[in-house]
């Protein structure tokens, strides 16, 4: 009898310990999955806040963008048709020859440099440089300027077209470069112009524009080589002008941390062009661009450190094509895409991150069916004692 009681005490004993043990256990499992939970938690967080960091070495991944591929860049072109040519010794007909704009060449007075002063600084009505006369020289005049950025019956014709740009994660590098570039051979407005017998259409204009937000990292840089006219406008003030009917020429511009655009020609020095950016706001570059002689046709850009807004257009392809657009419609220049679509990540800090989180995910599975495990031994033991 005596001996059955204790059995009983001992019985009773053990399972106030191994309820002990359980609670125990429970606790002890719940403290480090809260634990493991809270790691998951701050890494996620850590992620979150090397998505929206504006360090100068971040790489553009907007609307998922995190390694090289192409970007579509929407562009508005207007063919052109060759100016007649006139005599140029002849008095009566020189106020024809000031007003000639396209195909030089073939006249017998031509004469490739650049003149600067062609446009305003300020962009005019439709976001679209305000021409000037310039010096009226034999081979920049510009007479009815209308035609450069607009259709005109007879003298030009406008197509929405495309440039696949080229993105680059090392250095968030947009750029697009053709050393033969001829966007409108299929167009059939300028057919029969005799400039365009080698079977390149090489008399046209064309006007983009590129969205970003500005980071003051002091590294988002731009750069342009072309010939023939090109004006880049930041903010809607012009920052780099290379106008007139001239040889391959570069330009370029610097954002400084303070906001300050700088920009220099050539190998000129970098000088401030009077504009000033917000740090944290949107902005435009928006570059528009001439070809007027049928001889080389070179065109160039480059965006570096530059947080430029793309988006996602796959769904409204269906799927089909690039699904990567930079954000700018070219029949609406009023048109900028808002604050916040675009993300900037360090993919090697992210990539780190999520191996992070994945390890912690791990040992929280590992960790539970660990702790199951010694649970349910301990028991059994405890049960045939």
């Amino acid at each position: 009898m005596k001996q059955k009681k204790q059995a009983k005490k001992q019985k009773i004993k053990g399972y106030k310990k191994t309820w002990v043990f359980g609670v125990l256990a429970i606790v002890a499992f719940v403290v480090v999955l809260g634990l493991l939970f809270a790691g998951m938690a701050s890494t996620i967080n850590s992620v979150k806040e090397v998505a929206v960091s504006r360090e100068p070495a971040a790489i553009l991944a907007s609307a998922g963008v995190s390694e090289d591929r192409e970007v579509l860049l929407p562009v508005s072109y207007y063919d052109q048709r060759s100016d007649e040519c006139v005599n140029l010794y002849d008095v009566a007909q020189s106020e024809v020859l000031y007003k000639r704009q396209f195909g030089w060449e073939n006249c017998g007075y031509y004469h490739k440099e650049i003149e600067k002063g062609m446009v305003e600084y300020e962009l005019g009505d439709g976001y679209l440089p305000v021409l000037k006369a310039g010096n009226l020289t034999s081979n920049r005049g510009l007479g009815d300027a209308t035609r450069w950025f607009t259709a005109i019956d007879g003298k030009s014709a406008s197509y929405i077209g495309a440039m696949k740009m080229e993105y680059i994660s090392e250095g968030a590098k947009f750029f697009f470069n053709r050393d033969d570039f001829y966007p409108l051979d299929d167009a059939k407005f300028s057919d029969g112009d005799t400039v365009n017998s080698d079977g390149h259409n090489h008399l046209f204009t064309m006007g983009f524009a590129v969205p970003f937000t500005v980071l003051g990292s002091g590294e988002e840089s731009f750069e342009v080589v072309a010939d023939d006219d090109t004006f880049v406008f930041v903010g809607d003030k012009l920052a780099i002008d290379l106008g007139g009917v001239h040889d391959v020429a570069n330009g370029r511009f610097l954002i400084q941390e303070n906001g300050e655009v700088y920009a220099a020609s050539g190998n000129e020095e970098l000088a401030f062009t009077g504009i000033t950016l917000e740090k944290g706001n949107g902005s435009m570059v928006r570059i528009f661009h001439a070809d007027r002689d049928a001889n080389d046709s070179v065109f160039n850009v480059t965006f570096s450190g530059m947080n430029i807004t793309i988006v996602d257009t796959k769904m409204a392809q269906n799927g089909k094509g690039d699904s990567m657009q930079i954000a700018y419609d070219p029949t609406d220049p009023t048109y900028e895409a808002p604050l916040g679509q675009s993300v900037i990540v360090r993919p090697d800090t992210t990539k780190g991150y999520m191996l992070m989180a994945t390890i912690e995910g791990v040992m929280v599975v590992v960790f539970s069916i660990f702790t199951a495990v010694t649970v349910k031994v301990v028991l059994d033991r405890k049960n045939k004692k």
